[in-house]
């Protein structure tokens, strides 16, 4: 869990003098959390931040837009057999 404090209005940021509301905006995108997914079966961990480059799956792929097809490569089952990791 990331946890981002917004400055005071007026406060440089990146040196740019932005308001409260533009630094909110601007910083979304770094806001944005990538999330685990474990397999059921045998516990492998798919972190969509690494992503899994050596079966061409990019980093920041989402788990969704594995393809369907895709198996856990320790165990071979599907992508159902997979949950959300929550903390």
């Amino acid at each position: 869990m990331r946890v981002a404090a917004l400055p005071k209005k007026g406060a440089d940021y990146a040196g740019h003098a932005l308001t409260r509301e533009e630094y909110a905006v601007s910083d979304v995108i770094d806001l944005i959390e990538y999330k685990s997914w474990v397999c059921l079966i045998c516990g492998w961990i798919y972190n969509e931040e690494e992503g899994l480059p050596e079966e061409g799956i990019a980093p920041g792929t989402r788990f969704a837009a594995i393809p369907e097809d895709w198996r856990c490569p320790l165990c071979d089952v599907g992508k159902a057999e997979f949950a959300v990791v929550e903390f």
